[in-house]
């Protein structure tokens, strides 16, 4: 089959995906806004460009429809550009994309004949999800109206899509009821036999332990400092856990940027909030950035404990993997991670605001190392169920099915 493939990056959500239909011999294109590409084609993969012609969401529009003027100039942009693929005599059989960004918008239009497949990955809700959370269950009627229109994009593609797929059962719950039988809940995967292996291979410790195993490790891993990922709450627990634990060692993961929710209100990031709150001992707290793959590995092969935060919203991929790598887990008691995590069988839940409670949990684990790796095997087995193996496979079949997918 011919394949269209319609993200604002490359590779994205479909990195695991692709690769694996061009290996089942699928023709790919990928269409993406990525500025630079290193080649013109990656793997077999012809990667093709669209450009937005002009920025969008002028400050003469109504607040609301801002976000809405940007993924129409998107969807415009990816028409022009399957059309250009449709007059080089290219009509894919299916088009996947991502939906959020208008990509999906007017591929109907540029190829009437061609199926539709689409990822949802988010409902936007006011109450009884991430927005209301860490505000007391207090949102502003100005704020309700507005997420309220902007669900108004995702509803637009999903009355147009023949196949919708959505990565977990929680994301599924937040679309209105009457809508959700229409998501298939397919989760992108992790590589379980890689993470799977890692604290038995033979992976140097990170650098920043100087090569010295008998410390006691906590990881935490989250693409961006904030709010959403519980980084307040991490600092509160490390502050404390360095103080009452002369040996341990604290690795941290990410970039100081926030990347879901808002920003602080005085300006200052999350990062500099926390250096200039905290003493945490720079010899023993390693803020090691936006990690590549090995270095990534080494920290979840050397974790005794790892912590993981979140509010009601996106399940992080880091979660999935360090519960593959065998971690023994200390997470929030909130509805994603509940998904994944029963309480005292694959990991220790904990209330989210609560660092107190979160400290005592991280030392009940690093005191009793026979829970904590009953946990982490546990983990480990848990994490199968969500395999790349699993999800690809669901993905071929429904892409290689001749009926009516929608429903």
């Amino acid at each position: 089959m011919k394949l269209l493939f319609v993200h604002s990056n490359y590779p994205a959500q479909f990195r695991r995906l692709v690769p694996y239909l061009v290996n089942l011999g699928h023709e790919v294109v990928f269409l993406a806004a990525n500025k630079e590409w290193h080649s013109p084609s990656a793997d077999g993969i012809l990667l093709k460009r669209y450009q937005v012609h002009r920025s969008g969401g002028s400050e003469h529009l109504h607040p609301y429809l801002r976000r809405f003027d940007n993924a129409i100039l998107t969807g415009q942009a990816v028409y022009r550009a399957c059309c250009e693929l449709s007059d080089d005599d290219w009509n894919p059989d299916w088009v996947i994309n991502h939906v959020g960004f208008g990509c999906g918008f007017y591929i109907r239009d540029a190829f009437p004949n061609a199926r539709r497949a689409a990822l949802f990955e988010w409902y936007y809700n006011a109450f009884g999800s991430d927005v209301d959370f860490l505000r007391s269950g207090n949102v502003e009627p100005d704020r309700q109206l507005r997420l309220r229109t902007w669900n108004a994009q995702t509803l637009l593609e999903l009355a147009d899509v023949d196949l919708a797929v959505t990565p977990t059962g929680w994301q599924q719950k937040q679309f209105p009821s009457q809508l959700r039988s229409q998501l298939q809940v397919i989760h992108e995967g992790i590589d379980c036999d890689l993470l799977e292996k890692l604290r038995s291979s033979d992976l140097q410790l990170p650098s920043c332990l100087d090569g010295n195993s008998h410390v006691e490790v906590l990881t935490y891993v989250s693409r961006g400092f904030e709010e959403y990922r519980g980084f307040p709450q991490a600092m509160q627990v490390f502050n404390e856990l360095l103080r009452q634990r002369p040996a341990l060692q604290i690795l941290i993961a990410g970039s100081d940027v926030v990347a879901y929710g808002g920003e602080r209100s005085d300006g200052r990031t999350w990062g500099t909030w926390a250096e200039q709150e905290f003493a945490l001992d720079p010899e023993r707290t390693h803020w090691l950035g936006p990690l590549q793959t090995d270095p990534y590995h080494q920290l979840l092969a050397c974790s005794n404990v790892h912590l993981y935060l979140t509010v009601p919203f996106v399940l992080s991929w880091s979660l999935l993997e360090a519960m593959a790598a065998g971690c023994s887990i200390v997470a929030s008691a909130t509805a994603p991670v509940e998904e994944v995590i029963s309480d005292g069988v694959n990991g220790i839940l904990v209330d989210f605001f609560d660092p107190v409670a979160q400290v005592d949990a991280i030392r009940t684990l690093l005191d009793d190392r026979q829970k904590a790796n009953e946990l982490g095997v546990a983990a480990k087995q848990a994490a199968r169920h969500y395999s790349a193996e699993i999800g690809l496979s669901k993905w071929a079949s429904l892409l290689s099915s001749t009926q009516h997918l929608s429903g």
